[in-house]
């Protein structure tokens, strides 16, 4: 590997950690709500909450800090999560460009195929996993979530065993294929669309946040199935390890409207999400490449005096 692809996996992976540990912190209190919503079982008669009579209930029974119940171990989730995507997105796209000889759509979105089933093996489930059965305990009274990360591991571990980390990989692997096609695809289309069509008014963070945005939306309602029955798999108590039985029986008792449950405090995370971490991502690989330049020339520079 030669220094200038070194650098720019270095680069990747530090900076898609920074952006993934930001969006979660910021939106964080709509994934808590999103994940309360599906966890709660649709039944005639019975009228579901709404986002914010949880959040409402949630503060005042048990405190503001309760909302957060999961967030250290989506934070590191989605840090480590967001550096093996934007690495696996940027060394998928350059064999890929190098193996046809273009750079189009379609390589973004294999690319874009390569980055989500990386991280959803590697990261995306096990983060999941964890953070679904923690909100779940904090809705009963538990206590999960308020052990530190390694406690909450060799708690869940003790309780189900190494391989429960790994439950519901398959849905994990559709909603994060689908979402790292759908997103890497549509944002670079959105944003070069943009770009031509208001080059005056789209330029650098604007076009940024507008395409993150959009494609944030498209990515929900693409992905939204797989993420409820995701969330059945990873609750407490649940028996379904497959996920096509999940699905079928959630169909069977909720209807199938089910599929789309909660969709509109997940469509507020992940339209903020993709902003915030195409944004921060663009303007750390910003800073950090400007710092190697720096370096470069100031290398140079002492050589030469």
């Amino acid at each position: 590997m030669d220094k200038k692809q070194s650098t720019s996996t270095s680069t990747s992976i530090l900076a898609g950690g920074l952006a993934g540990a930001s969006e979660t912190v910021v939106t964080y209190p709509a994934e808590f709500v999103k994940t309360r919503r599906q966890l709660e079982v649709s039944r005639k008669g019975f009228k579901p909450s709404s986002s914010l009579t949880i959040l409402r209930s949630t503060i005042a029974n048990h405190g503001l800090s309760n909302v957060y119940s999961g967030c250290q171990t989506l934070a590191t989730s989605n840090a480590i999560k967001s550096g093996v995507r934007f690495f696996s997105f940027e060394t998928s796209k350059r064999c890929l460009t190098r193996v046809s000889g273009k750079n189009n759509t379609s390589i973004n979105v294999a690319a874009g195929l390569c980055a989500g089933v990386t991280e959803s093996v590697l990261v995306v489930t096990p983060g999941e996993s964890l953070k679904t059965r923690v909100i779940h305990d904090a809705s009963s009274g538990g206590n999960l979530g308020k052990q530190s990360l390694p406690g909450i591991v060799s708690e869940v571990v003790k309780r189900e065993g190494v391989l429960s980390l790994w439950k519901g990989l398959t849905p994990v692997l559709c909603k994060q294929g689908t979402n790292s096609a759908v997103r890497f695809a549509t944002f670079n289309e959105i944003r070069d669309r943009l770009k031509v069509a208001w080059p005056e008014k789209m330029g650098g963070t604007t076009a940024t946040l507008v395409a993150g945005a959009g494609s944030g939306v498209l990515t929900v309602y693409a992905s939204m199935p797989f993420e409820n029955i995701k969330t059945k798999m990873q609750s407490i108590g649940n028996t379904h390890t497959r996920m096509i039985r999940c699905a079928m029986h959630m169909a069977k008792t909720e209807g199938v409207k089910v599929f789309w449950k909660a969709t509109t405090p997940r469509l507020v995370r992940l339209t903020l999400s993709s902003s915030i971490t195409f944004m921060v991502y663009d303007h750390a690989v910003s800073i950090m490449n400007n710092l190697t330049t720096d370096k470069a020339e100031l290398r140079t520079m002492r050589q030469m005096a």
